[in-house]
């Protein structure tokens, strides 16, 4: 595994978003299929299903859109499913946590650059900047390369 997707950025590809477009100029030139972990394909399915459920319609149209494209996406090897070090990246994330000399981000962006930095990633794709920030300070190069 050598980039990794963040769940912000990874919905951008499924979804349409203000970042989808840059997102999609990035991605093209990742070789594929693009590794995920088991806990990026959690992420997106269970924010789709529960898109599912809302009241408002348009929501659940977008979810259904967006649901079948990532099936689309999984039956052509876009992404393909990869096993991670999730004991490391744990402890990662949680000696990140315990360093930080401010109010630590919501764990998930504590948690993704782990998880990218633990699988020995060379590229950290992301919008958030908190996790931008850790992925950095870890080593990976950051995709897009500003915000």
């Amino acid at each position: 595994m050598t980039h990794y997707l963040d769940l912000g950025f990874l919905l951008c590809l499924v979804t349409k978003a203000p970042g989808s477009a840059v997102a999609w100029e990035v991605t093209r030139t990742l070789a594929q299929p693009i590794p995920i972990t088991g806990l990026q394909a959690m992420q997106v399915e269970n924010g789709l299903r529960k898109r599912f459920f809302q009241r408002d319609a348009k929501a659940q149209a977008v979810a259904a859109k967006a649901w079948g494209l990532w099936e689309f996406y999984k039956g052509e090897m876009v992404f393909a499913l990869e096993p991670a070090p999730w004991d490391a990246a744990f402890a990662l994330a949680r000696s990140w946590n315990e360093r930080l000399t401010n109010e630590p981000p919501a764990s998930t962006f504590l948690l993704h650059p782990a998880v990218a930095a633990a699988c020995g990633c060379t590229h950290f794709l992301s919008f958030q900047p908190e996790s931008r920030v850790l992925a950095a300070a870890a080593g990976l190069k950051l995709l897009p390369a500003k915000l």
